[in-house]
This record gives C-alpha cells, sequence and structure tokens, in this order.
C-alpha cells in the first residue's frame, strides 16, 4: 500500500528527475504523475500518465498510459502500455513512477512517427 512516507519521496524524486510532470492524487483510490512529452521525429505532443492504484503501489508497477498511441499494437484492454524490461523485474524496494515514466520516453522515442 503506498503510504504517505512513500509519496512524499516518489514527488520529491519526480521533482528532481522530470519537473515537467505533476503528481495527481483520488484520495483512497490511486495515484501518479503525469505530463507532455514530444515526439522526436514527429515533433508531436503526447500526454502521459503512470498511475497505480493505491492499494497495490508499490508492490505492483505503475500503469503507463499515453494519448495518442504512437502505434496501434502494444497496449492493453485498458488502454495501458504493454511493455516488457529487459533484464530487470520490477523491486518494490527500490523502483519509483520516474521509471515508469522513463519507460514512456523510450518507447515514445522509439514509435514516435512509425505508427
Amino acid at each position: 500500500m503506498l503510504t504517505n512516507p512513500r509519496w512524499i519521496a516518489e514527488v520529491r524524486h519526480m521533482r528532481n528527475n522530470v519537473p515537467s510532470f505533476r503528481p495527481f492524487a483520488v484520495r483512497g483510490v490511486e495515484a501518479g504523475f503525469e505530463g507532455w512529452l514530444i515526439g522526436p521525429r514527429t515533433r508531436r505532443p503526447y500526454h502521459v500518465r503512470v498511475r497505480a492504484l493505491i492499494r497495490e503501489y508499490p508492490e505492483k508497477e505503475p500503469g503507463v498510459y499515453i494519448e495518442p498511441h504512437p502505434e496501434r499494437h502494444h497496449w492493453i484492454h485498458d488502454n495501458r502500455l504493454c511493455y516488457q524490461r529487459e533484464g530487470h523485474v520490477w523491486n518494490p524496494a527500490e523502483d519509483t513512477f520516474a521509471q515508469a515514466v522513463a519507460m514512456a520516453v523510450k518507447y515514445i522515442a522509439e514509435f514516435d512517427g512509425r505508427g
């Protein structure tokens, strides 16, 4: 379960690493961060939202949502990005929302303009 000290640490970490992303929370339900990333080829703005259910984070990795989709194939039924971490398994004690944003950055860099 996402505790208040963990949330404060996550907000601080995001401010230091991805200051353009802003925190959001629905009390007792979900929390996350959102912001805009620009496609490197098309210069298209992508709205990125990483979010998790409070009762499941940090045990479960946050979902990554991107609008518009740069391509049509890597999406789970709830509109979440489907990706696989190479050589890394989510570690609740060390991993953060910022790492989910990094996955969005990597994905957009690879698929922007190729959809």
